[in-house]
């Protein structure tokens, strides 16, 4: 039986990092993802094709997707990775494996991170509390004094430890923390906006999200409000419309800040119960049940699920409240195949 995916041999302390990271601005704005699907059968996972055919068969007791050709996987409580036959080629030996970003992947080992390259050598010797993945040349890591810079893929410490909070390059700019108060800084670590807002959720086509007190709105690139802070919540702009929150309610807003889905759904962050709009389709959730509208807030995949995921090439992850699966762009069921009669 396929069952909604579960990280069974990483700790509390693990999954709540990596929600974080995860809830965090632009999931990675992302690698096109392999046309490898992954599955839990029986709690084992295993890949399946965008047809719904069993690639790799489920031996693993855990796996993240396929990125720049690999997959991390897990065999007991140790990671490596595995290639598209189902091999690992680099051997499970991690206490934990991230995706390979731009030739590199971040891994722990000892209770520390570095980053080893598609040989499995170390090229950023494991010496950091944490790290992210590598965007645009530089990488966040966090050091020993707890403050978070950036190093270079050679591991050269390109912008020093200085930010209680760090994120990843996009468009030239990141945003950080100096204490309780964000901004954004360029590749050189010079401050490109100021210090001022209190949470920051990234760079998008010039466009980012931040809080002002309990406000959220919109910065360009220089800093400067286009639309001022007036939501409870607030998402990056995708495909031309942003999720925002008013009233206890999420709809979407075009770049003029005026509603063209009003505020209806439900979203609380701790379940991927709204989607930014990907392939002309957003995931909303309303009255506990998760469906897809096109950009006029028309259903075009009816509210049947529990919860899902944006799409790529075609393909959503959906869930109900026991399986999770995938669907097309037409809500047809790729996986798990229907009994046949």
């Amino acid at each position: 039986m396929f069952r909604c995916q579960q990280k069974t041999v990483l700790s509390l302390a693990r999954l709540i990092f990596l929600a974080v990271i995860l809830l965090a601005t632009i999931a990675r704005a992302q690698n096109a993802p392999t046309k490898l699907l992954p599955v839990i059968v029986d709690g084992k996972h295993g890949f399946i094709s965008p047809g719904g055919e069993v690639a790799i068969p489920a031996r693993f007791d855990f796996a993240w997707g396929f990125h720049e050709g690999l997959a991390s996987a897990w065999k007991g409580d140790k990671a490596g990775f595995i290639d598209e036959s189902g091999k690992f080629v680099i051997p499970p030996q991690f206490q934990y494996a991230s995706a390979f970003e731009n030739g590199l992947a971040d891994v722990e080992l000892n209770d520390r991170w570095g980053f080893i390259n598609k040989n499995g050598t170390f090229l950023i010797p494991p010496r950091y509390i944490q790290t992210r993945s590598f965007s645009e040349g530089l990488a966040a890591v966090q050091a020993d004094n707890e403050l978070w810079g950036y190093v270079d893929k050679d591991g050269k410490e390109r912008i020093p430890p200085q930010f209680t909070l760090a994120w990843d390059f996009y468009e030239k700019v990141a945003a950080v923390y100096r204490g309780e108060r964000c901004g954004f800084i360029d590749e050189a670590g010079v401050e490109v906006v100021p210090f001022q807002f209190s949470e920051c959720r990234g760079m998008k086509d010039g466009i980012a999200a931040v809080r002002v007190d309990k406000q959220w709105g919109y910065i360009t690139a220089a800093g400067d409000f286009f639309i001022t802070p007036r939501f409870e919540d607030a998402e990056l702009f995708f495909d031309g419309l942003a999720a925002v929150e008013k009233n206890g309610k999420w709809g979407f807003i075009d770049r003029e800040g005026r509603f063209v889905i009003p505020p209806q759904f439900d979203y609380s962050r701790a379940e991927p119960t709204i989607t930014q709009f990907s392939e002309g389709l957003a995931g909303v959730t309303k009255n506990g049940k998760f469906g897809y509208v096109d950009k006029t807030g028309a259903y075009a995949i009816g509210p049947t699920f529990t919860k899902g995921f944006k799409f790529r090439d075609g393909i959503a992850e959906v869930c109900d409240s026991k399986l999770c699966g995938y669907i097309d762009k037409h809500g047809t069921r790729i996986w798990p195949k229907a009994p046949s009669h």
